[in-house]
């Protein structure tokens, strides 16, 4: 799993008009006071062996400080991405999951990078 940079957040891919940030593709570290919570990451890894899980509750309930716990914890490789309102259009959206994946399969970065390009003279549509 990558480690945050030390410095400054870095611009990852782009063009010079929409730059993607290193810091959105690593796992946070964990905040004072975090408390572990040993029964909510024994519960993600019984969903990990279903192939799906959602994680749900109400903002400020801690879900991103379990989740990036248990991937630090979890020796497995993990694609994190941290999203906010400006990633909300398609291409951008699609180039931060390429971003995040390319982490943890290098290469695929590009293969999606060409797609995308090549949708770039079509319309998207906002979901």
């Amino acid at each position: 799993m990558a480690e945050p940079p030390a410095t400054t957040p870095v611009e990852v891919a782009a063009s010079e008009q929409d730059v993607l940030l290193a810091t959105k593709l690593y796992v946070p570290g964990p905040q004072s006071g975090f408390v572990a919570r040993p029964r909510l990451v024994e519960r993600l890894e019984e969903g990990l062996a279903r192939g799906l899980l959602l994680v749900c509750a109400p903002a400020g309930f801690g879900k991103t400080s379990l989740l990036a716990d248990w991937a630090r914890r979890g020796g497995r490789p993990v694609a994190w991405l941290s999203l906010d309102q400006r990633d909300s259009g398609p291409a951008r959206f699609w180039r931060y999951v390429a971003a995040a994946l390319d982490q943890v399969r290098s290469g695929i970065g590009q293969q999606i990078a060409r797609l995308l390009h090549g949708a770039s003279g079509r319309r998207w549509r906002r979901w």
